[in-house]
């Protein structure tokens, strides 16, 4: 397999700031465990489920793109989107203290406004339920201590409600899946680190709590089709000495798939990840599933080094199991920001040696070769937000200069539905 190669100090510089933490800790990569009997659970796919609203949406030549700045510059924002608003809530300052600084946009009017969360935190959960409520979800405060808060902001009346996770911890995954989210995993601040822990979010913004059924706790991605109300959480690593003294990361296959049942989710067991890593990131249309980018770790003579990939492996939701033939991204990417926009999975960042995007037309199972018309970044950026409102617009914000030392404010928005 052919990738960029970094030496693990050079690697820690531009990974988020817990994953570094845990960099310290960890062994090296051991493969994951063997396949189980080919059974999976899975959800019914046909030909309609292909979005037909995503006709509105260009070829990539017809694709605008605009720029604007948030209201403070920060890094690991959380950001997500419900009805025409795209929200950019906490991080980090440059300075390195956390905010609690909300920066709106409104796809409609093209306006900007500033909101605040409850508290500054950063490392925050962000997904949406009922293409509503907007949630950010637990995170970090100044004391590197996980918290329970969940602020939901309604973008129909511009107010917020106060909710709280049944578990406190930073970085859950949530998943909308259109009449409820589920907020899962985790970093907990007990001795397993990892946390199992679900809460259930409906639209009436009703609370209930579950578990992941796992072993092995994990930390993994997540990524959901809410017109299908399915979801995915794989990938990621693993605690393989959970309540022990000395926790034992590993990269891990462990995947969980969710269907929206009522104001809950049914969470199944699903075929394990092809190749357990490190940093990878997805997203889904028309019920498939794209995970791609990431790390993997080689024993050198003298060091642990960082293969960082360009493979992405690809999901299908209507029959339960991974496409036994990976696509590569035009160049490798670790911690890439990954969008669904109308039936395209949208790769961007990650890298520092290309500012294209990577575009995966999931009506044809392919990336767009479309090279001339390519739409590209303008600015080389890491650990930056990104959400899509409507399916159609792209936005991404904020993030560190890539391999720099300074925060950035910048935003760039990629229209996908704009005039042709």
């Amino acid at each position: 397999m052919e990738g960029q190669r970094l030496s693990r100090n050079q690697t820690q510089m531009i990974l988020p700031l817990i994953h570094s933490a845990l960099l310290v800790a960890m062994s090296l990569y051991t493969p994951g465990s063997a396949m189980p009997a080919p059974t999976y659970n899975a959800v019914a796919r046909t030909s309609s489920s292909v979005d037909s609203g995503a006709s509105v949406v260009g070829e990539l030549h017809s694709w605008g793109f605009s720029g604007a700045m948030l209201s403070v510059a920060r890094s690991s924002i959380a950001a997500a989107s419900a009805g025409q608003m795209a929200l950019f809530a906490g991080g980090k300052l440059q300075n390195g203290t956390y905010t609690n600084v909300v920066d709106i946009f409104n796809s409609y009017t093209k306006k900007w406004t500033v909101s605040h969360l409850s508290a500054a935190r950063s490392n925050i959960g962000a997904g949406a339920v009922g293409d509503r409520y907007v949630l950010f979800a637990g995170g970090f405060d100044s004391d590197f201590q996980p918290l329970p808060l969940v602020d939901v902001y309604d973008t129909r009346t511009g107010t917020w409600t106060a909710l709280k996770l049944g578990t406190p911890r930073a970085s859950p995954r949530v998943l909308d899946l259109g009449s409820v989210a589920a907020i899962a995993g985790g970093l907990s601040g007990d001795l397993q680190y990892l946390s199992n822990a679900i809460d259930y979010i409906d639209g009436n913004l009703h609370v209930s709590q579950g578990s992941l059924r796992k072993e092995f706790p994990q930390f993994g991605v997540a990524a959901a089709d809410k017109k299908l109300g399915v979801g995915l959480f794989t990938a990621g690593y693993q605690n393989n000495r959970p309540g022990e003294r000395f926790n034992d990361f590993e990269a891990s296959n462990q995947t969980t798939l969710f269907t929206a049942a009522g104001s809950s989710a049914d969470a199944t067991e699903s075929q394990p990840f092809p190749l357990p890593r490190w940093g990878a990131n997805g997203a889904a249309a028309n019920g498939l599933f794209a995970i791609g980018g990431g790390h993997i770790f080689e024993q050198d003579a003298s060091e642990t080094l960082t293969t960082v990939v360009g493979r992405v492996d690809v999901y299908d939701s209507s029959t339960g199991r991974w496409s036994s033939s990976p696509l590569a991204l035009s160049v490798p990417r670790d911690y890439p920001l990954v969008q669904a926009v109308g039936n395209y999975i949208v790769f961007a960042a990650g890298t520092d040696k290309s500012k294209d995007l990577d575009i995966l037309d999931t009506r044809t199972g392919a990336f767009v070769k479309d090279l001339q018309h390519k739409p590209s970044l303008y600015l080389l950026r890491s650990d930056a937000a990104a959400t899509t409102v409507g399916g159609c617009l792209m936005v991404i914000a904020g993030g560190q200069v890539y391999q720099g030392a300074n925060a950035t404010a910048t935003v760039e928005m990629f229209d996908a539905c704009g005039s042709k």
